[in-house]
């Protein structure tokens, strides 16, 4: 299975990023968004974190993983289900199980580019590391697996009419309160408790703490993530269609 299953995941890449909007999406927004926002002067920046870039960076790490995870796949899903390519696909050598695993590789790829190019820019910009590198990995692991698992559970179950307008309404709802370009704790009392309960923000503390800043993560975000991080897999299995 293993030959498929890298010739499909490969094939997808290559189309992710010779599609205009699929490349935008997962790379040029991301690299926009630091390139932007790490150098404005009046956004604020969470108590503790050593330098807007440092701050920006870890954001756009947690945008690019949720936009190749979850963004693009409901999107791609959707449609391949519209037009019967799913369906098609499942009875060659590549198999159900097969695609989900290419499809899986597919965003670990992306993520991987997104990593390399974000951190390179991160330091021109005057990124220094800091953190513990073993949380990063937590955090890129379980943000990868809530937000393939969101992608796939979105674009396994309803029309790709209604993905396409859905998954855009949550890109920027999960933008807006997921502390990728400003800290919970500018945000009304509220928005900062719904914000604690959804991915993003957890997601982006953890990538904080990770890569860019010193100290202890607080303790709901290590909750929400493993919470989403494995809820949302294991909803997409249970109610996955393939037509």
């Amino acid at each position: 299975m293993a030959r498929p299953v890298l010739a499909q995941a490969s094939s997808e890449v290559k189309m992710t990023l010779q599609q205009g909007e699929a490349a935008l999406l997962t790379l040029v927004i991301p690299v926009l968004g630091l390139l932007v926002f790490g150098s404005v002067k009046f956004l604020p920046l969470p108590s503790g974190v050593p330098s807007r870039v440092n701050f920006i960076l870890a954001g756009a790490i947690a945008f690019g993983i949720m936009a190749s995870g979850m963004v693009s796949q409901s999107i791609t899903v959707a449609f391949d289900r519209n037009y019967g390519v799913l369906k098609r696909l499942g009875v060659t050598p590549l198999g159900r199980r097969g695609i989900i695993l290419a499809k899986l590789a597919q965003v670990v790829v992306l993520e991987l580019i997104q990593l390399i190019v974000l951190v390179l820019i991160g330091l021109l910009m005057g990124y220094h590391p800091e953190g513990n590198p073993l949380l990063f990995i937590l955090g890129w692991v379980l943000a990868t697996s809530a937000f393939t698992g969101l992608g796939l559970l979105i674009g396994g179950t309803l029309k790709a009419e209604l993905v396409l307008g859905l998954s855009t309404l949550l890109w920027l709802v999960l933008l807006g309160l997921g502390s990728m370009a400003v800290p919970l704790t500018s945000l009304p009392g509220f928005l900062e408790l719904i914000a604690k309960l959804l991915p993003a923000a957890g997601a982006s503390e953890l990538i904080l703490h990770g890569l860019a800043m010193s100290g202890s993560v607080p303790a709901w975000a290590i909750v929400n993530l493993v919470i989403w991080g494995i809820g949302a897999p294991l909803l997409a299995i249970r109610f996955f269609r393939w037509s």
